[in-house]
């Protein structure tokens, strides 16, 4: 009876020190772009299952809703105001830069690298929450990237392989038939970062130097905005990319473009299509795949140079500490609950992305041809984006040189890089 009694106490004890260790976990608040308490989309679902899931196992987390285009500023804002902070914080890993010389975020380098899941993690996806100095300021959860799409029958040897080859070869075969070799948004911070940032890698065009300076007024840069106004002259590509918007994806969806400069998230939006023999895609999220089964399409690098190599932008949305978090120690705990493989898988397909963590990647919902290439393509060319002081800014100055030099083709290329350069630096000293 006693040892009986003895074993009760001690079952009712650790009961009892398990309910009072959940209490005594503190609450949390964590700021995303996913709305969580009226949930309109598959992210905002994936966020909502967390935040229930989490809470179920003993914590307690309120996330907060922020708009996408601001989260990245607010969060800075909030963290220089010496205000209230949230805990934790989903953030975009192009703003890495940005962040690192406000000092937004905590260094959780030794962290990171003390965590189960590190060495799970895509080398490319860490790269893109790693400073040139080898700091780690945030925790990758999926990695969006870009790549092309393409309509078979309109290229039955595959996308080219150099932009010179689609230039002059493919612009004169297709444009016989009324076609455009591909559709692309030129415009914008969205069409600097996908429809030219690998052609700007590839012909070794600097963007920024390792100070997060603007260093793009070179040859380099001059050379790929001529290539593009010739697109443009020869009518290799719809003047509707140009225009704001992104009504430019219907010249892919008509197949009257052979092809379209896309992200990973592309085939969630760019919908119905139809095949240049006749059939009809209308099958929402599904279109893309389908016809990607039927053969209908296919997938290829982005576009580069000859004698340059492919740059698929890694964007990495990725969880940070800010600075001034009250409870980093609970904010790690989240991260890592987030960390788990199922998990990260799941955020990736809701995300339109590849989970950062490698076993996730072998998860069934991954094994499809589509993913398959999307992940050989980032493996093989994965390049994070420019590591700008401003990035939003900085981007966009360097977009609108772009927009400016391509509806103006009397405008002197480089002098128009050197004052948005010039304007630019001088903005941040």
């Amino acid at each position: 009876m006693k040892k009986r009694f003895l074993l009760l106490t001690v079952l009712v004890l650790a009961i009892m020190t398990s309910i009072a260790s959940a209490q005594d976990r503190p609450a949390i608040t964590v700021w995303t772009k996913f709305n969580s308490d009226t949930p309109q989309n598959v992210q905002d679902e994936w966020m909502k299952a967390a935040v229930d899931d989490y809470n179920a196992a003993g914590g307690s987390i309120t996330n907060v809703f922020q708009p996408y285009d601001q989260i990245n500023s607010k969060l800075n804002l909030a963290v220089q105001a010496g205000g209230d902070v949230p805990d934790v914080s989903y953030v975009d890993g192009q703003f890495l830069g940005f962040y690192d010389y406000n000092g937004t975020l905590t260094d959780i380098t030794e962290w990171v690298k003390a965590q189960s899941w590190f060495e799970d993690l895509s080398p490319a996806a860490l790269s893109a929450c790693t400073t040139p100095a080898g700091v780690i300021l945030c925790v990758p959860t999926a990695t969006p990237g870009s790549l092309t799409y393409y309509w078979t029958e309109l290229y039955p040897e595959g996308f080219p392989a150099t932009a010179e080859q689609l230039l002059n070869e493919d612009c004169p075969r297709l444009s016989a038939d009324g076609r455009y070799v591909a559709t692309f948004k030129g415009t914008e911070n969205f069409g600097l970062e996908v429809a030219y940032h690998s052609l700007i890698r590839s012909a070794g065009a600097a963007i920024s130097d390792e100070d997060g300076r603007a260093a793009w007024a070179n040859d380099e840069m001059v050379k790929v905005i001529e290539y593009v106004r010739s697109l443009f002259a020869n009518k290799c590509a719809p003047e509707i990319a140009l225009a704001g918007g992104f009504d430019f994806e219907n010249s892919f969806k008509d197949n009257s473009a052979a092809a379209i400069l896309a992200g990973t998230w592309t085939y969630v939006f760019n919908n119905p299509v139809t095949a240049p023999n006749g059939t009809l895609y209308d099958l929402g999220a599904d279109s893309i795949f389908t016809a990607a089964q039927d053969g209908q399409i296919g997938f290829a690098p982005p576009l580069a140079f000859e004698g340059g190599q492919p740059a698929s932008n890694v964007y990495a949305t990725a969880w940070a500490i800010p600075t001034g978090s009250a409870n980093p120690d609970e904010a790690k705990e989240f991260i890592n609950f987030t960390m788990e493989s199922q998990r990260n898988a799941d955020f990736g397909v809701a995300y339109g992305s590849l989970p950062s963590l490698l076993s996730a990647r072998e998860n069934e919902m991954f094994q499809t041809g589509y993913w398959q290439q999307v992940a050989e393509i980032q493996n093989t060319y994965g390049t994070a984006m420019p590591f700008l002081v401003e990035y939003d800014r900085g981007i966009a100055a360097l977009a609108e040189v772009f927009t400016k030099c391509l509806t103006d083709t009397s405008l002197d290329i480089m002098a128009t890089l050197q004052a948005a350069q010039d304007n630019y630096n001088n903005s941040i000293q």
